[in-house]
């Protein structure tokens, strides 16, 4: 008894889904924990956000543009962050939405970085959750 709550007690402290994952899935499948995915959504939300806010009018958002490119390079890096394997993972939405968003990011990046600016894609892609998340 006293051997199993000890067992008990290393494999609550330590990663023992982790390890357990490494011999259940296989090297071509890349899994994204809750905490990992929650913490991207959060942070592409807050982005989302800001950029959102910076969209109120054609000339306040003309005078934040690097901000507006700041904000959409965070999108892109926490996209990235979240797979940067390309193997599938255990959330097959992200799996198909990923590539798009990312495109549609480095798109409106470029879009934003033109002399004039076109803000219209950046406008877009902080209204993007709305593709995945309908009800929120």
């Amino acid at each position: 008894m006293i051997l199993g709550l000890l067992l008990l007690q290393v494999l609550g402290c330590a990663d023992f889904p982790g390890w357990v994952r490494q011999y259940i899935y296989p090297p071509t499948f890349h899994y994204i924990t809750d905490e990992q995915l929650r913490s991207t959504m959060w942070r592409l939300a807050y982005h989302s956000r800001e950029l959102r806010e910076l969209m109120t009018s054609p000339e306040e958002t003309t005078a934040h543009r690097a901000e507006v490119l700041q904000h959409l390079r965070m999108m892109e890096q926490a996209t990235i962050d979240l797979n940067r394997t390309g193997w599938p993972t255990n959330h097959p939405l992200v799996d198909a939405n990923r590539s798009s968003f990312l495109r549609d990011i480095k798109i409106a990046q470029e879009a934003v970085s033109r002399d004039p600016p076109n803000f219209v894609l950046a406008a877009a892609v902080s209204g993007a959750c709305a593709y995945c998340h309908p009800n929120r």
